[in-house]
């Protein structure tokens, strides 16, 4: 009798257990950490790269080593420098210093810290790399860590400049969460190419639209490891003074968990993406 009651025992704390590890596994597979954090990590290093887009951009508008302030989506936080300062010296570095406390942008961001660049040829030039680091850089408090390198390919059969992107990169959250981001992708500049802040003014920026490809994988806030695959190009804009990704599917697979397949919309400036996970769809805001 004792050993059937003791056999009842365990066989109901394994089914205890088991009941607790599927409702687990159920609440993980409605998780979405990986999702945002992607994106997160995503419009971080877009963000670093359009600021640097700004200043790059405007090289021969430098003057004594310094930018003539102009429209920039960072606004007038920034001390920039290029050396060596002439138009046929390359490599160049380029930096661009928001100093040591926040300070908002025209997009509302808050930034903090420098951005170093090395520039090997001009900016739109067929086979020029910049490389991109942040040094005690943060953005809304998040610091970004890293390297992002960037090269010309030239224009493809469309016409367009297609740069590839590689990206290495580390997110420390206010609350010192760390996202891992690692990506391989190709930027295509599909809008916006011709006009600049000298020629259209405001809008001369942000007409700017391109399309993304390619893959990444990283680890979430809560360690969880993860794999992206953009399956539909990402439109990535400006919406207002913030850029945004407006279209686009990327599917992404959690560790152990199930696929999630992600829409980033219509090209509409909603700040808001949804992921598929199964039968189930969950709406997020993008970071």
């Amino acid at each position: 009798m004792k050993t059937k009651t003791l056999i009842l025992s365990i066989l109901f704390l394994v089914s205890l257990a088991f009941v607790a590890s599927s409702c687990k596994k159920r609440k993980l597979n409605r998780d979405t950490t990986s999702e945002q954090d992607d994106a997160m990590a995503r419009s971080m290093f877009e963000d670093m790269h359009k600021t640097v887009d700004d200043e790059a951009g405007q090289q021969s508008k430098l003057k004594e080593g310094r930018m003539v302030e102009a429209f920039k989506m960072a606004g007038n936080c920034a001390t920039v420098t290029l050396t060596p300062f002439d138009s046929i010296t390359f490599p160049k570095t380029l930096t661009i210093d928001f100093g040591p406390t926040n300070c908002k942008g025209n997009d509302n961001k808050e930034r903090r810290g420098k951005i170093i660049v090395t520039i090997t040829g001009k900016y739109r030039e067929t086979g020029t790399v910049i490389t991109i680091k942040p040094d005690n850089y943060y953005i809304n408090d998040n610091k970004v860590e890293g390297t992002k390198v960037v090269t010309n390919n030239g224009r493809n059969n469309a016409g367009n400049l297609t740069y590839s992107i590689e990206v290495d990169g580390k997110i420390t959250t206010p609350d010192n969460k760390v996202i891992e981001w690692k990506s391989s992708r190709t930027r295509e500049w599909i809008e916006g190419e011709s006009t600049t802040f000298w020629t259209n003014g405001i809008s001369g920026i942000t007409d700017d639209a391109y399309l993304i490809t390619g893959t990444g994988n990283g680890v979430n806030r809560d360690g969880r490891k993860f794999t992206v695959t953009i399956t539909t190009p990402l439109r990535v804009q400006f919406c207002g003074y913030k850029i945004e990704i407006t279209k686009g599917v990327l599917e992404l697979q959690p560790e152990d968990l199930k696929k999630r397949v992600v829409d980033f919309g219509n090209g509409d400036c909603d700040n808001q993406a949804t992921a598929t996970i199964g039968k189930k769809t969950y709406t997020f805001n993008l970071k």
